[in-house]
């Protein structure tokens, strides 16, 4: 029944994403993007913070970032530096003392906003490049595809803990099988929608990106074991919350964008 779930929203998710990438190709999609981003912070603070004020005063605060980080340059190095920061300030702060309550929420606040806000703006920046849409369908693809491919092979043969104390389930082999599946759509998607990047690019690209979805995915898990909590929220059935969904395609984003870039703008430009 899970599965079915999954699989029929899955089907309404995926021609949805397809239609407004490759025919809504700036405000449309930059808007979906926004809208993402909204309904991912809202669950990351329902996860974190009792108060509604602090919840949506954390939305607004990524929403602003995402809409921001899509006009401004280098959003996603900032965004880096701003969640390296808030994780060691969340984990090294001391847990009692008067300050320590504040310290954490803020560190907590600063996660949420660069973690979702900073690396989704890469998004809208990543569809205005030659072929844009064409390299966000290969990203999201590959993401998904390694996703999918990660549960199936873990659940078939997978023997060997990845991370038991962050997320029990996930295995070495579920890893290796999401990794390939990652590398198999997106060189097959360049190879078909993107004739002018190289094989060795468009294999390279996937598996960077099939590697950054797999990290989102267990930082996510580190969230939610932090929370407590076994679902960022319910709103899609079968998958949980929007975040957990989208855990993957936000991680990924940056190195996608990266590599776009570094492929049309080899010497710097752009």
């Amino acid at each position: 029944m899970m599965l079915l779930k999954r699989v029929a929203t899955a089907a309404v998710i995926v021609p949805f994403l397809a239609a407004v990438v490759l025919f809504g190709k700036g405000w449309p999609f930059s808007l979906l993007v926004l809208a993402a981003a909204m309904l991912c912070a809202a669950e990351y603070f329902r996860m974190f913070f009792p108060s509604p004020w602090d919840r949506w005063t954390g939305v607004l605060a990524a929403v602003l970032a995402c809409a921001s980080g899509s006009l401004l340059p280098f959003p996603a190095a900032l965004s880096a530096l701003l969640l390296c920061v808030a994780m060691a300030a969340f984990h090294y702060l001391p847990a009692e003392g008067p300050l320590a309550e504040r310290a954490r929420s803020a560190a907590l606040s600063v996660l949420g906003v660069a973690y979702i806000g900073g690396f989704l703006s890469t998004w809208p920046r990543t569809i205005l490049l030659p072929g844009g849409e064409h390299w966000v369908l290969m990203g999201v693809g590959a993401v998904a595809a390694g996703d999918t491919l990660a549960y199936f092979v873990g659940r078939a043969v997978g023997k060997h803990p990845l991370a038991p104390r962050i997320s029990p389930n996930k295995t070495w082999e579920g890893a290796a099988g999401g990794l390939a599946g990652s590398v198999l759509f997106g060189g097959l998607y360049a190879a078909f929608l993107l004739p002018g990047v190289p094989a060795w690019f468009s294999l390279s690209a996937s598996a960077a990106v099939g590697v950054a979805g797999q990290c989102g995915d267990l930082f996510e898990s580190m969230l939610k074991r932090a929370a407590g909590v076994k679902d960022s929220g319910g709103l899609l059935p079968g998958h949980g919350g929007l975040l957990d969904r989208a855990d993957g395609i936000i991680a990924a984003g940056p190195v996608l964008h990266l590599l776009a870039v570094i492929f049309h703008y080899p010497s710097g430009g752009g």
